[in-house]
């Protein structure tokens, strides 16, 4: 059994996104078997009295889980 790990990438039309990577990869015999999505805080920073200050952003890491086999 093979295995196949994709990136799944931030996107407005999750749903979408996802249908087309299964759709994309069925047609070379790859199954859906799961799918993980995190959200992870990175810190921003107060600069140096507030000048070149970034706030806290949002990070969105993806995969989707594909079986051959």
């Amino acid at each position: 059994m093979q295995y196949k790990v994709i990136p799944f990438p931030q996107s407005k039309n999750i749903n979408k996104q996802f249908q087309s990577i299964i759709d994309e990869h069925a047609v070379d015999g790859w199954v859906y078997v799961n799918h993980n999505y995190s959200h992870y805080l990175l810190p921003g920073n107060a600069g140096c009295f507030g000048i070149g200050a970034k706030p806290d952003t949002i990070w969105h890491v993806g995969n989707v889980v594909l079986q051959k086999g």
